[in-house]
């Protein structure tokens, strides 16, 4: 195919909003637009955006903020898709995309529909799969999001968990592209830790440092950790637990803390800035989500576990979603499960009081890092994806 192709992304949030799913986006389709096709995103505004969007608009890579952002998936949420037609839509008309990408199902993936349907624009829809399983929770929505799936041109799945969940939904293999998150190793790598920030934090020299990074809601894991820690407390050395994010549950996680007695050895770090994480992760010397599923909420990959072995972390997560793609068991970290929390309190017990062990495992986790998730060539693989989709509807 002669030229480039003009891409437009459709999605509910954008960077600078925290979330696996964004970033995976971002480092996509800028990349894309690196090779010199225009691409633009149509998303919401968010706290941020402005700095954000000024930092990194190009002349190929451009932001378009037109609307709020649904608060969620409910159907008091769908008026709202109407504003999301007519925005789409002119762009459709006006700057004429050679191909959609869908970045979400509601209303995204919809407008996507329509647009393929009246402009003949074809489509490629996201799969991450909570995309599926919460979907499955609700009485009507389910037919719906098949039939998004059924209409798109493609579908990428972030991991062998989004595919098991098309095809169990019945989209056909061979519109399905498997493309696993990547990792920047020139924003996350290995680093001393940082005097001050330890200051900060209150760690001492001879603290152990474990971490969590991801939003305070239930199935992160944050309470079993806390709870574990109680019980260990006499059994392992000094140590710090610095809990890296925001969320609903923070005043509960607080108050269990103090319950146990650990408010001396949680720390609160609250929201921390992109530019930020990499200095955290080199803080700690495990980090540890041991997600679960919470009423069909789930971890579709795990990006932090790549992030934190990328600084030459070991890690620790659940037995759940997609995150034994991210997490080789007993090599780059630990898996546990979800029902036992005696797994969690081993692992634990073993990565606290073993040096050598953190070592090796975060020495084996940057190798694979390093080795298997450049961003760079799954840029390269969605571009090709997307240049044989549109060869094929013209």
């Amino acid at each position: 195919m002669n030229g480039h192709l003009r891409f437009t992304l459709l999605t509910n949030t954008f960077l600078p909003h925290a979330g696996g799913s964004r970033v995976y986006y971002y480092n996509l389709f800028k990349r894309i637009a690196s090779c010199g096709d225009p691409v633009t995103i149509l998303t919401g505004k968010l706290p941020g955006w402005q700095e954000f969007d000024a930092r990194q608009q190009t002349a190929e890579f451009k932001i378009k903020r037109r609307f709020t952002p649904l608060r969620d998936a409910s159907y008091s949420q769908l008026p709202k898709i109407v504003g999301r037609l007519l925005t789409a839509g002119s762009d459709g008309l006006f700057r004429r995309p050679d191909i959609i990408h869908c970045g979400d199902l509601y209303p995204e993936g919809l407008v996507g529909v329509m647009l393929k349907k009246t402009l003949g624009i074809p489509f490629i829809a996201y799969c991450h799969g909570e995309d599926i399983t919460l979907v499955d929770q609700r009485r009507f929505q389910p037919r719906l999001r098949d039939f998004i799936y059924r209409t798109a041109n493609a579908v990428i799945a972030n991991g062998d968990f989004a595919i098991d969940n098309l095809l169990r939904i019945g989209i056909e293999r061979e519109k399905i592209y498997k493309i696993t998150p990547g990792l920047d190793t020139s924003v996350f790598y290995p680093e001393d830790s940082d005097a001050k920030l330890r200051d900060h934090y209150g760690i001492g020299e001879n603290d152990v440092v474990l971490m969590t990074v991801a939003r305070l809601v239930q199935r992160k894991g944050h309470a079993r950790i806390i709870r574990a820690l109680a019980g260990l407390r006499e059994d392992i050395p000094t140590f710090k637990y610095v809990i890296v994010g925001r969320g609903p549950m923070e005043a509960e996680l607080r108050a269990l803390a103090t319950e146990l007695n650990l408010l001396d050895k949680v720390v609160f770090a609250g929201f921390v800035p992109d530019d930020e994480l990499n200095r955290h992760y080199n803080l700690a010397d495990i980090v540890a989500m041991p997600n679960t599923e919470e009423a069909g909420d789930i971890e579709g990959f795990g990006m932090v576990f790549l992030e934190a072995n990328a600084a030459g972390k070991p890690v620790i997560g659940g037995r759940s979603g997609g995150t034994s793609e991210a997490v080789v068991e007993g090599e780059s970290g630990f898996l546990v499960g979800g029902d036992d929390d005696r797994e969690l309190d081993d692992v634990l017990r073993k990565l606290l009081t073993d040096r050598s062990l953190r070592e090796s495992m975060g020495a084996a986790g940057l190798r694979r890092v390093r080795a298997e998730f450049d961003w760079d060539s799954r840029a390269a693989m969605l571009r090709k994806i997307s240049y044989d989709v549109v060869a094929a509807c013209r």
